[in-house]
């Protein structure tokens, strides 16, 4: 089916602006592309049923781009090209401003872990949004390149599915002091 078949060799497009949707008097919305461990059913799901996010539907991105597993089993969308790069799938999900403000501080944010960008998202037809539309998603921060994220070390992933994560993800709290994404739990790097 066309889902399937979406283009497979151009970076997607990434920009530093946030997507904010609002009709009268709710409260502004944001559209968000999630890849890994907050989908259903893997392990920071649960922070998005807490904060009562509104499920769009299955996604991907709308260009390609190379996805990598990093320490811990933690998934990264990389920024650069590569011959190999395939469009990522994931979901579409609809968070206020409290939501967004706890994913940034989920995906490491001011850590630089991840940096919170726009990008150009396709969903499949009938899941109550537009074939195309824009999200902010998390992609690879500028700590996680300095350490290394994306390099040969780092294992090239076509999607980040239950098998690997069961495999590799290694939870925060679990994680050595130092590792990047710790701090908001209290335990700052020496």
């Amino acid at each position: 089916d066309n889902w399937r078949r979406v283009g497979m060799h151009v970076l997607a497009r990434a920009t530093p602006h946030p997507v904010a949707m609002s009709s009268g008097c709710e409260t502004p919305s944001h559209r968000v592309f999630v890849y890994g461990t907050l989908k259903r059913g893997f392990y920071n799901h649960r922070l998005l049923r807490e904060m009562d996010a509104k499920f769009l539907g299955e996604a991907l991105t709308r260009e390609p781009m190379r996805m990598v597993l990093g320490e811990y089993g933690i998934p990264y969308l990389m920024r650069g090209e590569s011959d190999r790069s395939a469009v990522v799938p994931g979901e579409l999900w609809e968070v206020d401003d409290e939501g967004l403000d706890a994913l940034d501080v989920l995906e490491g944010i001011d850590e630089g872990m991840y940096e919170r960008v726009t990008l150009d998202v396709a969903t499949r037809e009938g899941d109550g949004v537009d074939g195309a539309t824009t999200a902010q998603a998390f992609v690879c921060g500028p700590e996680s390149e300095r350490r290394g994220i994306g390099t040969t070390w780092s294992e090239e992933i076509a999607a980040y599915d239950l098998k690997t994560h069961e495999a590799s993800y290694v939870p925060k709290h679990e994680r050595a002091a130092g590792s990047l994404g710790t701090e908001s739990l209290g335990r700052r790097r020496s």
